[in-house]
């Protein structure tokens, strides 16, 4: 096979392997974005309270290395389009920065993983515990999410509705919150209802949740990692002919 030829189906497959790498750098962008503007998600708001901010300095880094990915994938395409061989040269050396900071991010993030688990479960007691209380009316806006969480997934409390019997703030030992109830009235608490009050926690269907998003999140990693390996095998192939400057035409 003629060097050009080599050019060309190398060019090609980078071009290829790119665009795989700019969809993912993309999905991780929008992952950041997402985690990091909807502040109406109840486990959002769990974990950007006080000192323990991982959701923030989670998304800053998934909006960051997603936003290098893009960087690097369009560093590429430049480089393989206009056959600029300092350009791939730089591409190559860019992604394998990135191959060993992704190793790192995934290290990272698996150990935040048990951490998060942890601390949201943490924080719903404290809201549990705190909830209702004319005292902290800052804290009223978290008691609206946590509602719309129970109605949402028809659940009550953390591990069942007996959760809220620790809750010191209900005017008798009956009630819970409305949101725990089929009822629409928009009290803090309702008298528990019977065969209308919601019995099961909420920790199953929200740990589903998060170990759902979590394991995606490792995947868009694990499959920019085996992208990268390619990348670098093709690039360094394709720098190697361009070395004995084979000029391809262009249209």
């Amino acid at each position: 096979m003629k060097k050009i030829d080599k050019l060309f189906i190398l060019a090609y497959f980078l071009n290829i392997l790119n665009g795989i790498f700019l969809l993912l750098g993309l999905m991780l962008v929008a992952f950041g974005h997402w985690i990091l503007l909807d502040g109406n998600k109840f486990v959002t708001v769990l974990l950007s309270t006080g000192e323990n901010a991982l959701i923030d300095s989670t998304s800053n880094m998934l909006l960051a290395t997603g936003s290098i990915i893009v960087f690097i994938g369009l560093l590429g395409y430049l480089g393989s389009i206009r056959r600029i061989r300092c350009l791939v040269i730089l591409y190559v050396v860019l992604v394998v920065l990135l191959f060993v900071v992704q190793v790192g991010m995934i290290i990272e993030l698996y150990t935040r993983k048990e951490k998060v688990n942890k601390l949201w479960k943490v924080q719903m007691d404290e809201f549990i515990s705190t909830y209702g209380n004319k005292n902290l009316p800052e804290k009223e806006p978290w008691w609206d999410i946590l509602n719309g969480i129970q109605r949402m997934l028809q659940c009550c409390g953390r591990y069942n509705f007996t959760d809220w019997n620790r809750n010191e703030y209900k005017e008798h030992g009956s009630q819970v919150p409305c949101s725990c109830t089929t009822s629409n009235m928009k009290e803090w608490f309702c008298d528990a209802l019977k065969n209308a009050t919601y019995t099961k926690g909420c920790e199953a269907d929200i740990n589903a949740w998060y170990e759902e998003n979590i394991w995606i999140l490792f995947l868009i990693h694990f499959g920019l990692l085996v992208v990268e390996i390619l990348q670098f095998i093709i690039s360094v192939w394709l720098s190697s002919i361009m070395r004995n400057n084979v000029v391809l035409p262009t249209k």
